[in-house]
């Protein structure tokens, strides 16, 4: 799936000059997840990587085992070498309509509702969505999908 949302993204990336690197851990098992909703997801956090990554910069996905995650799930991260998001604005982009820049020369565009719809799709799939950034540095966010439990 991680390497059929990249496949969508192929022109933007390549318009912006950038490098896309996707991976999967080994052995990774089935995950009880649906799979449209988990490729939006994918594909809301992998745009958002593209739009704010400068040309010339790199985006990835990585698909892992999530340890320590009650049950046992997996992690998909989607980071980026773009601006980063400071802090104290990692909550508030989680939230309806929320921009980190609300002014109307901005140069980036949008409702405000990408993740958090991402947000809803992945809690309602049982996993967690959080981000990891620092201004000037780059994003990573990542969020967990619970395993196919097996009887």
């Amino acid at each position: 799936m991680l390497e059929q949302v990249s496949k969508l993204n192929e022109s933007l990336l390549k318009k912006k000059r950038l490098t896309l690197w996707v991976e999967s851990e080994p052995g990774l098992t089935v995950v009880s997840a649906d799979r449209e909703k988990i490729a939006h997801v994918v594909g809301n956090l992998l745009g958002n990587a593209i739009e704010f990554t400068p040309s010339g910069g790199r985006v990835w996905l990585r698909a892992s085992r999530a340890p320590g995650e009650s049950p046992d799930a997996q992690l998909v991260e989607v980071g980026d070498t773009g601006v980063g998001i400071a802090p104290e604005h990692h909550d508030l982009i989680f939230r309806e309509f929320a921009q980190v820049d609300a002014t109307p020369s901005r140069p980036h565009h949008g409702t405000g509702l990408g993740l958090t719809i991402a947000r809803k799709l992945v809690e309602l799939h049982g996993g967690r969505i959080w981000v990891e950034s620092t201004l000037g540095s780059g994003s990573r966010f990542y969020f967990t999908v619970p395993v196919e439990q097996t009887e």
